[in-house]
């Protein structure tokens, strides 16, 4: 039956679980450094894996979603958070860019899939209707929360035993949190309640349409500046990367804590604008990042993202019947991923031939683009943020947030 309040005893023990989870998967924020320092790689060869990784969430989450729908969420949420233990420890053996490298990128990418999906379907299960946003804040904080503890962690463990004990330490946590899993209750699924919509028919929807694009260009400036920054940062002679993530984890957060409350009440759209405009700057900021510093952008980065992401996937999947809630959340993650891998490619082919700066500038323009998509958005369809959680029936899911 569905919970009347939000610090429920489900929802607390998910985003305890998911803590482990989101350490091992943040602990690989820092690949990037590990291929430029320990591998010797270019930013068209760090481009090429972000850009595989990426592309293979992609198609690891259309399934990933149909299956959680139609299985339930539990199983997958433990099966990812044992791959993503198996395959993290494969680290240790990495001495190149190669085949057997592709092969644990991939290998995470399915656990991620498994994992991300689930968990968010699971939360939103267990969230009240109208707290929709901010269950959706919470749920992500626990992967922006270690967003800057795993990268901080991995970079101090790294300086003194290497990064052998760091890929075994990131394949720990995430031991920990499938145990932890064991322990979430799972209601059972109504599969009469709701009728059966095909994927396809989802996908092509207007609505998710309109969301994977504008999910698909944040991604495009969400991997630059998450995947480049640091060869950037390197190769202005900032050695010490950790600010960054610190930043952007800190002031997520905080505002994720203490506005998370009021993103329904302020409204979707309202706060989706903007964060998104903050988010433009930020991004074309960048480009001066010697100038700035790691930390005064990470930190406007936090804000940014932290308002943003849990603000416009409410706006995008409100309404969404029980059934639809794993395919729904995979359709706007498989977004956010295909605009991450365009990135790595396009952008990391860029950055080679004319440098860094250009293509924070380019990424911002991106956002440019999204905004535009999301202020002249139909007024009238599901979702809109002139209907208060008082007016609607708010029954959407999450994806992940970086």
């Amino acid at each position: 039956m569905p919970e009347t309040t939000l610090w429920n005893r489900r929802f607390i023990f998910l985003l305890l679980a998911q803590a482990g989870f989101g350490f091992a998967h943040s602990s690989f924020l820092m690949l990037p450094k590990f291929l430029a320092t320990e591998l010797d790689a270019g930013p068209d060869e760090i481009g090429m894996v972000v850009a595989v990784s990426a592309a293979s969430v992609v198609l690891f989450l259309i399934p990933a979603g149909s299956m959680v729908d139609q299985h339930g969420r539990k199983h997958f949420l433990i099966a990812g958070t044992l791959l993503m233990a198996v395959s993290s420890a494969g680290y240790v053996a990495v001495h190149e860019i190669g085949v057997y490298l592709y092969i644990l990128r991939l290998l995470q990418s399915l656990a991620f899939a498994y994992a991300s999906t689930a968990g968010a379907a699971l939360c939103i299960d267990a969230a009240p209707q109208d707290r929709l946003g901010q269950a959706i804040g919470l749920f992500g904080l626990t992967y922006v929360v270690m967003g800057a503890f795993a990268p901080a962690t991995v970079e101090s463990i790294v300086a003194v035993h290497g990064w052998n004990t760091a890929f075994l330490i990131a394949a720990g946590a995430a031991l920990v949190c499938g145990f932890l899993c064991v322990f979430i209750r799972e209601e059972k699924i109504d599969r009469d309640a709701d009728t059966f919509t095909p994927m396809l028919e989802i996908v092509r929807s207007p609505e998710m349409l309109r969301a994977g694009l504008v999910i698909g260009l944040l991604g495009i400036a969400f991997g630059c500046a998450f995947n480049f920054y640091q060869p950037y940062a390197l190769s202005l002679g900032i050695v010490e990367l950790r600010d960054f993530f610190i930043g952007t984890s800190v002031s997520a957060a905080t505002c994720r804590l203490f506005l998370g409350p009021f993103i329904d009440r302020i409204g979707l759209r309202r706060v989706s604008l903007m964060s998104l405009s903050l988010y433009t700057v930020v991004i074309f900021s960048m480009t001066w990042l010697d100038d700035f510093g790691l930390l005064p952008l990470g930190l406007a980065m936090g804000v940014a993202h932290g308002l943003f992401y849990p603000a416009y996937t409410a706006l995008a999947l409100t309404d969404c019947p029980t059934r639809e809630r794993g395919r729904r959340m995979a359709t706007i993650q498989g977004g956010l991923n295909i605009g991450i891998a365009t990135s790595g490619v396009v952008l990391g082919w860029i950055a080679a031939h004319w440098g860094y700066p250009v293509i924070f500038q380019l990424s911002s323009a991106t956002l440019v683009v999204a905004g535009l998509l999301i202020a002249f958005e139909p007024r009238d369809v599901e979702g809109d943020s002139s209907i208060g959680p008082a007016h609607s029936t708010v029954v959407a899911e999450p994806t992940r947030v970086r």
